[in-house]
């Protein structure tokens, strides 16, 4: 009888150690700390310390002199000074959300299959299938750095969205303009909410489909529609050219120095535009 008791003892012992166990993986720990880190616990700061577990919802802010590494499992998210997070994790799923109110947080996510890790920032989402990145968020903008991997990031306004991969910058403002800077940037394609390439290279394709094309130095888009073609270039000298291609003809409109030229063409088969010695064409039989 009492050999039959200790067995369900341990058993009961055993069973409770691997439910905490279970949890305690699922949760984020203090694993690097230094200066002031808080934790908002029933509505009043109180100091983290190292070892101490977040549960989910947990807000944690860092002040000046604040640093603090959060990990779980192999993915850690490493707060700068003066930073405010709150980390979500979805019941039943392995997705993690960092709601980043303000400040700099770096990520290390693991690697898998499917996306599971985001950062949200008033302006911007960024999510990933594991990568390195760091967020850093402000009154009047978000950014994107990619030290390893690939970021998408959605611009939370209008919806533009862009593939960040390793050595690149993206940053919304608070205007709701995303752009791409670091090495190779213009090769990188922002889209809109409906798909339409802002800018960057795509391919040529049917109606409906956008094409962004770089000239020397000179940055062009080009959009197909069911109606038309439209070509916008801007040069980094301040000319503007602007085309417009119908079935029934084309129109081109140049922007040079504050003075405008509009050119209609009817029934022609393409428009070109050259501006100090630098050209747009636009073939209606070769392009589309």
């Amino acid at each position: 009888m009492f050999n039959r008791m200790f067995t369900l003892l341990l058993l009961v012992v055993a069973m409770g150690s691997t439910l905490a166990s279970a949890a305690f993986a699922d949760d984020w720990v203090a694993v690097k700390l230094r200066g002031q880190v808080l934790q908002l616990v029933a509505g009043d700061w109180a100091k983290l310390q190292r070892g101490d577990v977040v549960p989910d919802d947990r807000v944690i802010r860092t002040l000046g002199n604040g640093r603090v590494d959060l990990q779980r499992d192999a993915e850690v998210i490493s707060l700068g000074g003066n930073t405010q997070i709150q980390i979500r994790d979805k019941t039943g799923k392995r997705f993690t959300t960092v709601q980043q109110h303000f400040g700099t947080v770096e990520i290390e996510a693991e690697v898998r299959n499917v996306q599971h890790f985001a950062v949200e920032t008033p302006f911007l989402a960024a999510v990933v299938k594991g990568t390195h990145f760091i967020v850093k968020s402000g009154k009047s903008q978000s950014s994107v750095k990619v030290t390893r991997g690939q970021v998408e990031v959605s611009d939370q306004q209008s919806g533009a969205h862009v593939l960040v991969p390793a050595g690149q910058q993206a940053t919304v403002s608070a205007a709701g303009e995303l752009a791409v800077t670091g090495r190779g940037a213009s090769s990188t394609q922002v889209v809109s909410a409906n798909g339409q390439v802002i800018s960057g290279p795509t391919t040529t394709g049917a109606a409906g489909t956008t094409v962004g094309v770089g000239v020397a130095g000179t940055n062009a888009s080009v959009g197909v529609g069911t109606g038309g073609v439209t070509v916008g270039v801007t040069t980094p000298v301040g000319v503007g050219v602007g085309a417009e291609v119908g079935g029934g003809g084309a129109s081109v409109d140049v922007d040079v120095g504050g003075t405008n030229v509009g050119v209609n063409v009817g029934g022609g088969n393409g428009v070109s535009v050259n501006v100090g010695g630098v050209g747009v064409s636009l073939g209606l039989g070769g392009l589309l």
